[in-house]
Parts: C-alpha cells; structure tokens; sequence
C-alpha cells in the first residue's frame, strides 16, 4: 500500500508541477525555500499554484523515504540499489527544484528538474510492483522485457522533450497540427521548430511501436496474455497523439498540456507493468 501511496503522490507532483509552468506560476514564490519570505504565504491563485506544489513535494519525500526504508531492509543483493539510488536521486532533485526558482527557471536546468522527478517516479514504481513480501526483486532486459524497458526509457524521453520544448518557448514553433506551419516537411527555419518535429516524430515512433506490439499480441500465444494491456497502450498511445494536438491548437492550454503529461505517466505505468510480469521470479544481477 506505502509502494502504491508512494507513486500516486509522485504522479499528483508532476501533474501538478506541469499545471505551475502551464499558468507561469513557477515564480510566484520567487525564494526558497519559504514562500513570499513565509511558510504560509498570502492567498493567492499563483502563488497557491507553487506553494501547494512543495507541499505535494514534501508529503511524496517522506513517503519514499519510508519506502526506500523499508526495502533496503527487505531486499538483497543488487536490487538494494534501487531504494539507495531513489533516494540519492530525490536529494539532487530538492537542490534542483531550489535553483530552479533562484535562477528564475532556465529552460535546460527546469527540464533536468522534471528528468530526474520522471526517474524517481519510475524507481517508486518498481519498488511499489515488488512489494509483496513473496515477490523477489528482479531485473531483465532480455525479450519481451527488453522490448518494454525500451518502450518505458522511449516514452520518458519523450516526455523530458516535450518538457523541454515547453520550457525552451518552442510549443507553438508549430502553430497547427498535424502539419508544421502548413506543411508535411516544413523547413528548419529555426531550432524551435526542429525541436517540435522531433518530438512529433518521437510520438509517431512510439505509437507505432506500441501498434506493432499490439498486432504481435493477436498472433503470438506466446504473448497473448499481454493482449489486453497491449490494446490499453495503442488506446493511451493515440490519446496521446490526440492530447498534442490538443495542446498546440489550444495555444498551449494548461489543462490540456497537464492531461498529455499525465497519459505519458499512465503508458510508463502500464508498460512497467507488462515489464515487471516478464521478470516475475528472475533474480536480480
């Protein structure tokens, strides 16, 4: 139960930080770590916005430090790094998140902020999946689990480009969608634009490969038993293409850009969980 408190509060801080940069809040408690020189600063939206955010960020540290507590008691060998890696990288993720806002949000450390939150939301994921006292921690990169490890690693990358591209001011480098200022193969007038085309083909390639799997689910019996979570993927995958074009035609609406970040979550999630199947009783090396 602590593993699953751990991820939804980890998963409510990304959303929730990505809703700060959507309404340009990220600013609104200009020190760290008060808030407007206070712990409780005064009522206002913005300045709520990003308060609330470190509250969220403080509730989900200890929520996995108790975690990682817990599973460095219970694991052995090798899989004790995961809990001491989840742990080191949440500390570079606090003094990230400090001077992010005393820098005043640059756009290559802000998304180095949001990279390192992603890779402490997967670790929780994985010390969360292998919470059963009867369940040994294992790790695979072989076969089917190779193929979801690299879904869940392309899926993350995406995500950090499509922070990026967010945080560098290049969301709207194309205003229209599925073209690119009215074309298939607009040219690179600009490194915003490259930045955008790269993300849309990152989606294409991974929406197919999330098609691919599905159709491999319908002829293998080997893989069968993945049939069901492969269809929830190419359903999420499509969301999430849809979600982008969402996001552009908005003219970048919060609302939306949250919503594409939290689909992006749920295919980790989901993939991991296809992941963690395939490993199922596979010691740790």
């Amino acid at each position: 139960m602590l593993g699953r408190i751990t991820v939804g509060l980890f998963f409510l801080l990304l959303v929730w930080g990505n809703l700060v940069a959507g309404m340009k809040a990220g600013l609104a408690c200009p020190d760290w770590p008060l808030c407007q020189g206070r712990v409780l600063p005064p009522f206002r939206l913005d300045i709520w916005m990003e308060f609330t955010h470190r509250v969220i960020a403080a509730v989900a540290t200890v929520s996995l430090l108790l975690l990682a507590a817990r599973r460095l008691k219970s694991y052995r060998g090798m899989a004790r790094t995961v809990p001491l890696a989840a742990v080191a990288i949440l500390a570079t993720e606090i003094v990230i998140g400090g001077m992010v806002v005393l820098l005043e949000l640059p756009a290559n450390l802000t998304t180095l902020h949001f990279v390192t939150g992603t890779t402490v939301f997967l670790l929780a994921a994985y010390m969360a999946r292998f919470e059963e006292s009867g369940r040994t921690p294992a790790f695979s990169a072989r076969g089917v689990a190779g193929l979801m490890l690299t879904l869940v690693l392309l899926v993350a990358s995406q995500a950090a480009l499509g922070a990026y591209v967010r945080h560098a001011g290049a969301g709207l480098a194309c205003p229209d969608f599925p073209t690119c200022g009215g074309s298939w193969l607009p040219p690179l007038v600009s490194s915003g634009v490259a930045i955008q085309l790269s993300h849309r083909l990152f989606a294409c390639l991974i929406l197919a490969t999330l098609a691919l799997f599905w159709v491999a689910t319908r002829l293998d019996a080997r893989l069968a038993t993945h049939r069901r979570e492969a269809l929830a993927l190419l359903v999420l995958g499509a969301a999430q293409v849809a979600l982008g074009g969402v996001v552009v035609l908005s003219g970048l609406s919060y609302v939306a850009t949250a919503c594409h970040l939290a689909v992006a979550l749920l295919l980790m999630l989901l993939i991991g969980r296809i992941w963690a199947a395939e490993v199922a009783g596979k010691g740790i090396r």
